[in-house]
């Protein structure tokens, strides 16, 4: 038993000795509050439930996503004053209600009071708005529960890890302007992919040969090592390759222009998804964080529509500031990607930093081209041209957040 509690047993016993009701009804009014406030405090979190509910885990910039929040009591005992601070990467925009500061460095709190009745369960429906790209991620969730009395408050913290990719927005490609070809639709030099859907006989065997290429029946009945042979793919192979610096600084100065780095996001966005739709293999390669154990973004290209997905969430996490120069890599490339595969690169710098790794890429069989974009883009497009390497202009009109369109020019 408290001190407290001692002087107000002491009080009721001097109310009933000096025969003065008034006090011994004061000492018991007051013993009876801080019983309460006790078992506020001591019993108030158990068998209280938070849940935290996305309707999706993936967005697309400029839409809306559900956040539902649940609290449960499931007991007797009230809950006159709960607060839950669910703590969420900055920026996240929430329509009915600002996040607000945490004590904790680059996260924000979503703040909500509740009373609740035995066996009560509440619901709150709130939207983030997905106006930034990013990947953001939902932390703890810190409840508070004080007596009707506010004497007294006990908290505690819940972990309940989620996350939510913004990807970027896409826009159709239109080139316009005189040209050899469409940027992404050269055929490769040399077909050195095979399709393993076109069988085209046995030939000899020979060292590298891997075992499931090997013809069993065939071998058997021929006495020797036979393996299988496939006809050349005509398959499109392109690797989008951005650069995602936006200053004509040093890579590891960290500077960046928001509005420019995401016009950069758009347009490899863009045309990688116009290049899936044409039917080609893309992938990706930036100079940035992807929110992952690497430094740089790689995804190998492949076919199919399903492949946007796996870039689009790439670019969705994408930092705006880059992790290493652009020409490194540009000269990964090679051992990462076919020779004969186009490499379409995206920048909107200066190309004299650049350059001699793409002319090395166009002497080793890759088909080069490049896309400038920024202020000094016809700059950059102009240098390119001199250099030998087909080069466009790209314009996201009046900006990267309302244009209906990537204009190519040449």
């Amino acid at each position: 038993m408290t001190i407290r509690r001692l002087l107000l047993v002491g009080l009721m016993i001097i109310g009933a000795l000096t025969g003065a009701p008034g006090l011994t009804l004061l000492g018991v009014l007051a013993l009876l509050v801080d019983f309460l406030a006790t078992l506020w405090t001591t019993r108030g979190l158990e068998k209280v439930t938070y849940e935290r509910r996305l309707d999706r885990d993936r967005a697309v910039w400029g839409d809306e996503v559900e956040l539902t929040t649940v609290v449960r009591n499931a007991k007797l005992l009230p809950l006159p004053w709960l607060r839950t601070d669910d703590h969420a990467t900055a920026g996240l925009t929430v329509r009915e209600q600002a996040l607000l500061p945490s004590e904790r460095p680059g996260l924000e709190e979503l703040r909500n009071v509740w009373s609740l009745l035995p066996y009560q369960r509440l619901v709150r429906r709130f939207h983030i708005v997905a106006d930034r790209r990013g990947l953001f991620r939902f932390e703890t969730v810190t409840r508070r529960v004080a007596d009707i009395f506010a004497r007294g408050e006990a908290s505690d913290e819940v972990s309940l890890p989620q996350t939510l990719v913004v990807r970027p927005r896409t826009v159709p490609v239109a080139a316009r302007g005189p040209q050899r070809a469409e940027l992404g639709t050269r055929r490769v030099r040399h077909r050195l992919l095979e399709d393993p859907t076109l069988y085209a006989g046995v030939r000899p065997f020979q060292p590298a040969d891997a075992r499931r290429r090997i013809h069993a029946r065939a071998s058997a009945r021929l006495g020797v090592p036979v393996s299988k042979r496939y006809e050349p793919s005509s398959l499109r192979q392109i690797m989008v390759a951005l650069d995602v610096q936006s200053v004509n600084e040093p890579y590891w100065v960290l500077h960046f222009n928001p509005d420019l780095a995401e016009s950069l996001v758009v347009a490899a966005a863009s045309l990688v998804r116009q290049q899936l739709i044409d039917g080609a293999a893309c992938g990706l390669a930036a100079n940035g964080w992807s929110s992952s154990l690497a430094w740089t973004a790689f995804v190998p290209p492949r076919a199919g529509i399903a492949q946007l997905n796996g870039v689009l969430d790439v670019l969705g996490r994408l930092s705006l500031s880059p992790s290493t120069p652009f020409e490194s890599i540009l000269a990964e490339l090679p051992a990462r990607v076919t020779s004969g595969c186009q490499v379409l690169a995206v920048s909107s710098r200066d190309p004299a930093s650049y350059l001699l790794v793409l002319r090395r890429l166009a002497r080793s069989g890759f088909a080069v081209s490049h896309v400038a974009i920024g202020p000094d883009a016809r700059t950059w497009q102009r240098r390119m041209a001199m250099a030998g390497i087909e080069s466009r202009v790209a314009r996201l009109e009046p900006d990267w957040r309302s244009a209906g369109v990537l204009d190519l020019a040449a």
